[in-house]
């Protein structure tokens, strides 16, 4: 859900001037009342004192936390003036914006200025309510004598911590001109203290060269699993990470990834593998070669490189190192074997410092 601005409007209500029925002091309830007592259970006040209750919300709330609901209750004296009313019981109730029920979550008490401050988790968006005199059957017989009154809040959004759990770029190393893969899953903190995947934060890659100063690079606003996956190019070493912000419209407290370092190197192909003749008598020469090219970023012949060749025989599952040349100054390799049973031929570049690593698909000389 994006950002819903929660426009803190707190009410005020104040007891009317005359005696207030009992079924229109319901109506007056803003959270969804109790059943006030039926009249003439108890005897009624011919007028009773009006009060006013305020209640105060901190601006930020972050899943997780205990907050303090503060305000004041007060009393009208004959005169008009207003006066603490003190060591009175309050109702605190919470609807959460998931359901239409409120619940009571705290009962404070005035103290002897009037005042009173709770201190409540904070668990999802939703709603406060507080209330005085609004249940009095359940309540000391004084509170007969007074008018109910309340305060709230309209919907409250709340802030979720985030954190980044499983990031990783790769592949490690990349090949320069090709794709790295940052991916992560973005996790939502509960009031309960465990963690949950959750989408809808946006999710910035940045990279640095230094691991110390860092660009956006690209953004994705993940799905309901909170998963992401972001593909960018292969330009150079470096390291990566991901950022969840708090400036994009989406109530969360940022956070960020671990960094990863990807070491970019040039690509590198072996081209024109063959292994011949084929098929080829037994005790006869095998000639296997190949040219190994070097992208930097423009192919090119590699020259002095260590090419392995390997031999698989007919019906085997294992590779054997039979040799170890070194390409010419074109970038050509070659070796002649003797032929001495049908199997497979392949040629892998093991790739160094500053290339990568490639191979050839074997190709298979029948031996006769």
């Amino acid at each position: 859900m994006r950002r819903m601005l929660a426009i803190v409007t707190v009410l005020t209500v104040t007891s009317s001037l005359a005696v207030v029925p009992a079924d229109a002091a319901t109506l007056l309830r803003a959270p969804g009342a109790r059943g006030r007592s039926p009249v003439g259970s108890r005897p009624l006040a011919a007028e009773r004192i009006k009060t006013r209750l305020s209640m105060n919300v901190p601006d930020r709330l972050v899943v997780g936390d205990r907050v303090p609901v503060t305000g004041r209750l007060e009393q009208q004296d004959r005169d008009g003036t207003w006066a603490p009313l003190a060591r009175k019981q309050l109702d605190l109730q919470f609807n959460r914006s998931t359901s239409p029920d409120w619940n009571t979550i705290a009962a404070p008490v005035t103290d002897a200025d009037g005042y009173y401050s709770v201190q409540v988790p904070i668990v999802e968006n939703g709603a406060w309510a507080i209330d005085f005199a609004d249940d009095p059957v359940n309540l000391p017989d004084d509170y007969y004598g007074y008018e109910m009154s309340y305060a709230g809040t309209n919907v409250r959004q709340v802030t979720h911590r985030t954190s980044i759990s499983g990031f990783n770029a790769a592949p490690e190393p990349a090949g320069l001109g090709g794709t790295i893969r940052a991916s992560g899953t973005v996790m939502f903190t509960m009031a309960d203290g465990t963690k949950k995947p959750s989408g809808g934060a946006t999710v910035r890659l940045q990279f640095s060269t230094d691991g110390k100063t860092w660009k956006d690079r690209a953004a994705q606003s993940p799905g309901g699993d909170g998963r992401f996956a972001i593909d960018v190019k292969a330009e150079r070493d470096g390291y990566w990470r991901t950022r969840v912000p708090d400036d994009d419209g989406y109530l969360v407290v940022p956070s960020v990834s671990g960094a990863d370092y990807v070491d970019v190197r040039y690509r590198t192909h072996i081209h024109q593998f063959n292994a011949s003749p084929e098929p080829v008598k037994k005790g006869a020469a095998i000639t296997v070669k190949g040219l190994l090219y070097r992208y930097m970023p423009a192919g090119r012949p590699g020259p002095g490189a260590p090419v392995s060749i390997y031999f698989k025989a007919k019906g085997s599952s294992n590779w054997t190192g039979v040799a170890v040349v070194k390409t010419a100054s074109n970038g050509w390799f070659g070796k002649r074997f003797k032929a001495s049973k049908d199997g497979y031929w392949t040629a892998v570049y093991k790739g160094s410092s500053a290339y990568l690593r490639s191979n050839q698909p074997a190709d298979y000389v029948d031996v006769r």
